[in-house]
């Protein structure tokens, strides 16, 4: 009898269940709309997570586990959810102490990610942190030249150099592409239906990259002790990078490191950046310090013909929106292989980090400063001409970006029993 009681315990703490209940209470309906559990807000784990499945009617939803603090140990289940406005869905979660089964592991990866390394055998490692001196010029050491991130719908890069550009990723069809690409599209890619890099940044700043500012100008990243960039989480439905920049070195002695988290949902065009700063010294306030962000003009300096009847066009506002639309080529060095691509770009900022707006021959920018905490956090996205669910003018494209800004500021409420 004893013997039988002690085995059910043990099998009971192999395995927790908690209810979550996940309620829209904005106007509109969600769709893929992202749901954490954390387990810190659960009682106790006793045991060492393996896997985990999530049922809403007794139906399975796919889900993945995350470990945040990177201690090997999972913290956290993450799922999407589609939700009726003014609705609560319950769901199941159950965390194992078991591998999930073969059958349990079948899912569509939705999202990718990579950080891979240039080798001379060409097979292009992936690895999970790139840490380099700040002065070190291994952007052509890194294959793709920074870290990827590609949901169904879109692909980012962001460079492994003192620009920390982001680059676009667009495509025709909602797939996972990069894997086979890895963003240099071929000309038998391109006739297969295969997307392709679809922005030229230049001297501009793209589409959300984040600049410091000096003398009222965006400026990159040059005086860095270390840069560093990492893959914190990934797939098959949510994606974390971090981009990180130690002892940053500012003229007049002021020191900190910043620390940049790239967040992409599957079923997303749009990417969260929360950027986070840890002043260290300096004879000017951390508090006093602006940076920037913002979208470029793009197809600005292009001609009639490479514009392709794509006006440029575009607007900054007070209230937190930059947008822009253009036509351009996506290299100006390889015009004869990648014909020009018309874009939409969009940026979001929450107002109370918005110090001022500025406009200047390439961009539409925001001025910005962190909270008293030394965080930020913004949103971007854009849309590709190109793809065969999505927008192809720049009044459709404008008119979806106060419903998307809305989108962001009306996340659903997560409660765990």
């Amino acid at each position: 009898m004893w013997m039988m009681l002690l085995c059910c315990v043990v099998a009971s703490a192999q395995s927790m269940t908690v209810k979550v209940t996940v309620t829209n209470d904005w106007k509109e309906d969600k769709t893929n709309e992202p749901v954490v559990v954390k387990f810190s807000d659960m009682k106790k784990v006793n045991f060492e997570v393996k896997s985990v499945t999530v049922k809403c009617k007794g139906k399975d939803v796919p889900c993945q586990l995350d470990d945040m603090d990177g201690n090997g140990r999972p913290d956290e289940v993450f799922f999407l959810a589609d939700i009726k406005d003014k609705d609560t869905k319950t769901f199941e979660v159950k965390l194992s102490a078991k591998e999930q089964g073969a059958k349990g592991k079948e899912q569509e990866d939705r999202i990718y990610t990579a950080l891979q390394l240039r080798d001379k055998q060409d097979k292009h490692p992936d690895v999970l942190r790139v840490e380099a001196p700040g002065k070190s010029n291994i952007f052509n050491d890194i294959y793709m030249h920074g870290i990827t991130l590609e949901s169904d719908v879109v692909g980012y890069r962001i460079y492994f150099d003192h620009r920390q550009n982001i680059d676009l990723y667009g495509k025709k069809h909602r797939r996972i592409e990069l894997p086979v690409t890895q963003f240099y599209t071929s000309e038998e890619q391109l006739a297969e239906g295969y997307g392709v890099d679809v922005l030229w940044a230049g001297d501009a700043i793209g589409c959300g990259s984040f600049k410091d500012w000096k003398k009222g100008q965006p400026e990159n990243w040059t005086e860095v002790g270390v840069r560093g960039q990492r893959v914190v989480t990934t797939g098959p439905l949510r994606t974390i990078v971090e981009v990180y920049d130690l002892g940053v070195k500012e003229e007049d002695d002021l020191l900190y490191d910043m620390h940049q988290y790239y967040t992409l949902y599957a079923g997303h065009r749009d990417m969260q950046v929360e950027v986070q700063f840890t002043p260290s010294s300096g004879k000017k306030p951390f508090e006093k310090k602006f940076f920037c962000t913002g979208v470029q003009k793009v197809g600005e300096t292009a001609d009639e013909a490479t514009r392709k009847g794509h006006k440029s066009q575009g607007f900054v506002k007070k209230e937190g929106l930059a947008a822009s639309w253009g036509c351009d080529y996506p290299d100006m060095g390889k015009k004869q292989q990648w014909a020009p691509e018309a874009v939409g770009l969009a940026v979001y900022v929450p107002k109370e980090y918005i110090s001022d707006t500025k406009e200047d021959k390439l961009n539409y920018l925001f001025v910005v400063q962190p909270d008293k905490k030394h965080c930020l956090r913004y949103h971007v996205s854009f849309c590709a001409d190109k793809e065969d669910e999505g927008y192809h003018t720049a009044k459709d494209w404008f008119a979806s970006l106060d419903d998307w800004k809305d989108q962001v500021n009306h996340p659903v409420t997560v409660k765990v029993e």
